[in-house]
């Protein structure tokens, strides 16, 4: 045999070895072709589509990572139940929201660390409230439906009221931060930034934390049908966001200012929220964490905030044992 057919024989044959790896990893049952993340402005899934890890990881096996921005949880959860997402981030309330209604393939499969000092009642600087108490029978401003509904809840039942005791107003973070300017509302419920931003533009004060209350935690939520078939892909995206944080935590001037470009929101203000961010991600659901979902959930069901009862650990999905 010549030398140069020799030559094109061992070429055809690594061509041939690189052409079947491209089929396996294209092919491979346990991935999809393509992974779409649903994703709001602000939080670590920002940073880790900003670092690229996730597809650098993924592409090895042949998905391709889609982005999609959402303004905020309630569309992202139809996202997930319609199936035209196949991961997001959202607080504890849309779950429970969508478990309530019509939306039964929304899925938890992972969480983040409890809120802290990130998410407060704030009152404005010259307000004379010293605790929750001294709120009763004063008009609040609050997101319907969201994680600030339930710090709300929760705040005031530790305070001996109910939820008829004072008078929410339902706005959203902008027309609420509007109105506690205003001193149309003498308290307004906040998580970061938008806490951060108005503690230092206008000197307003936390009257409570959510530290100090029953555990609120976030989750990462996909469909049922996408969570059960490609448990890996969602475990590999959870274990990119482990290491985003952990990154993220060591450099919180660049992280700043990344979130701030993407936010357009003062650096300064990314700074202080990020310096209190209780980070973590963490999979599958501890019966803790069930448990404190279920929390939620009561809650709002006692408050009929939610039509019927439900049972969070009815949606929930273990990626370990997903196959």
């Amino acid at each position: 045999m010549t030398h140069n057919k020799q030559k094109w024989l061992l070429t055809a044959a690594l061509l041939g070895l690189v052409s079947l790896n491209n089929a396996f990893a294209q092919n491979d049952p346990a991935y999809p072709e393509q992974l779409r993340i649903g994703y709001q402005k602000g939080n670590s899934l920002v940073v880790l589509k900003n670092r690229g890890t996730l597809e650098k990881t993924l592409s090895p096996r042949g998905v391709k990572v889609i982005w999609r921005e959402f303004a905020f949880g309630p569309p992202l959860v139809e996202g997930i139940n319609s199936g035209d997402i196949d991961i997001g981030f959202v607080g504890a309330t849309p779950p429970v929201i969508a478990q309530a209604g019509a939306a039964p393939d929304v899925t938890y499969v992972g969480y983040s660390e409890p809120y802290q000092d990130n998410y407060a009642i704030l009152v404005p600087k010259t307000s004379t409230a010293k605790s929750v108490v001294d709120l009763k029978g004063q008009r609040i401003a609050v997101a319907k439906g969201s994680a600030g509904q339930y710090l709300l809840i929760a705040a005031l039942e530790q305070a001996n009221l109910k939820l008829t005791d004072v008078d929410e107003a339902y706005l959203g973070y902008s027309e609420g931060r509007a109105a506690f300017e205003r001193g149309d509302v003498q308290a307004w419920v906040v998580p970061d930034p938008r806490l951060a931003d108005t503690e230092l533009s206008s000197g307003a004060r936390p009257l409570v934390t959510a530290r100090t209350l029953p555990a609120q935690y976030s989750f990462y939520i996909a469909p049922r049908p996408f969570a059960k078939r490609y448990p890996e892909t969602l475990a590999v995206v959870l274990r990119e966001l482990v290491a985003t944080e952990t990154y993220a935590k060591g450099h919180i001037d660049e992280i700043a200012q990344l979130l701030s470009d993407d936010t357009k929101v003062p650096i300064t203000v990314w700074q202080r929220a990020l310096a209190r961010q209780p980070w973590g991600v963490h999979f599958p659901l501890s019966e803790k964490v069930i448990a404190g979902q279920q929390q939620v959930a009561d809650a709002f069901f006692r408050n009929q905030l939610i039509p019927k009862p439900v049972h969070v650990a009815d949606a929930v999905v273990n990626l370990e044992n997903a196959q």
